[in-house]
């Protein structure tokens, strides 16, 4: 379990038996609420956890203040309802924001304390996980992705990431070396639906390029990558649907045409949930009825209730995946702009969906909680992320802290 550091301060006007009594058992009752954190009270920050601060009582304004100059913003107030906790951590936020700070007040049951808590544990890790990062692009961006691209210097900058250029004839030849196993082919066959003849005989092909690219992902040490998959296609009559959906799968972050600003968004997805994600195609809007359609030709398996394998849409080459994605609650959002300073995010459930043999093979429709027409008036791009669950208030939290401008 990942350790939240707390720092108690009280004032010393009160009974200190009371005071010792009170800050035990809030600490206690905070503690057995938590579900994946522990907490350890300190006197001072270690600097390497997150840490907040528990107002146990007033008259300690002051000296909060002085130790929030040791923390890390945002400054994280827990607050409680007796010995005028609430109304000091309430002088003190106010302070804090008059001073151009950042803070926030953990206010509640023992419950509501422990998943704010929890909730910004979540978002700091995966800020530590996204700076300094590795990040590789195999090939240049597709051609036809005109609004698709991040700033290097942005990149090596603000986030500390380092973008790794590999040509695709590096990528080519780390296929080339290759030969899956019959057991490796079977594990992808083992678990379908049914497999389309004319796929049939490249899925050994499309085990190959998975291996290939996992090859040159070890090599570069990378923690995501994007491909310029319809190379592959053109070249070797081949597609990485399937090598794209394991790598997800595995919890490396793969995404397709070369698109950096969807990469990231895939990125941050997996960061904030832990989860795999489904980068899709936009296509269908219906600002009425507040729905809109996502399809492409390779799916995390995971995400799927069952899937099929079968061709390739656009070249009916290869392998591709229509996989049928469950019904439930789910999160659809993009980072955009070259520096990822904007942001499209909503919530919503997938629904049943019939498919269209004029579409990518995997294809989900989905019902937002809002509207959509933003998409049709203000588009940050094409390619957009499905999330399972709901995730819109740590998604936005975390943009606003470490990405807007």
């Amino acid at each position: 379990m990942e350790t939240i550091e707390v720092l108690v301060r009280a004032s010393e006007t009160h009974d200190a038996k009371r005071v010792a009594a009170l800050r035990a058992d809030l600490l206690k009752q905070i503690s057995a609420a938590s579900k994946t954190s522990k907490l350890d009270a300190v006197e001072r920050p270690s600097g390497d956890r997150l840490a907040a601060i528990l107002v146990l009582t007033g008259g300690v304004e002051r000296e909060v203040l002085k130790l929030i100059a040791q923390l890390p913003p945002p400054t994280l107030l827990i607050a409680h309802p007796t010995y005028n906790s609430l109304p000091a951590s309430l002088e003190i936020l106010a302070r804090i924001r008059q001073d151009g700070g950042e803070g926030k007040i953990l206010f509640g049951g023992p419950e509501e304390i422990a998943a704010g808590l929890e909730g910004e544990l979540t978002i700091a890790k995966a800020w530590e996980g996204l700076t300094f990062s590795r990040i590789g692009l195999i090939g240049e961006p597709s051609d036809w992705l005109v609004a698709s691209d991040v700033d290097r210097a942005f990149l090596k900058g603000r986030l500390s990431v380092e973008l790794i250029s590999i040509a695709m004839d590096d990528l080519l030849s780390e296929i080339e070396a290759v030969s899956p196993t019959k057991k490796e082919v079977s594990r992808f066959k083992r678990g379908a639906k049914n497999v389309n003849g004319d796929a049939d005989e490249n899925v050994s092909s499309s085990v190959a390029i998975y291996q290939g690219l996992k090859s040159v992902i070890d090599a570069n040490r990378l923690a995501a990558c994007s491909v310029r998959c319809f190379d592959l296609v053109t070249r070797l009559g081949q597609t990485g649907c399937y090598a794209l959906s394991r790598l997800n799968d595995e919890h490396i972050p793969a995404g397709c045409e070369g698109d950096l600003q969807s990469l990231f968004s895939l990125y941050v997805a997996f960061l904030l949930s832990g989860q795999a994600a489904f980068m899709g195609n936009i296509t269908s809007v219906d600002p009425a009825d507040r729905t809109l359609c996502m399809a492409h030709c390779t799916c995390p398996l995971s995400m799927t209730a069952q899937y099929s394998i079968t061709t390739h849409f656009e070249s009916d080459l290869g392998v591709g995946i229509a996989g049928t994605i469950p019904i439930g609650p789910c999160t659809v959002f993009r980072l955009g702009g070259e520096r990822l300073d904007r942001l499209f995010v909503r919530e919503g459930e997938t629904e049943e969906t019939s498919t269209r043999d004029d579409l990518c093979r995997t294809q989900v429709r989905i019902s937002i909680d809002g509207p959509v027409g933003e998409l049709l008036e203000a588009p940050l791009g094409n390619h957009h992320i499905l999330l399972e669950g709901h995730h819109r208030a740590t998604i936005e939290t975390f943009f606003e802290r470490y990405l807007r401008s």
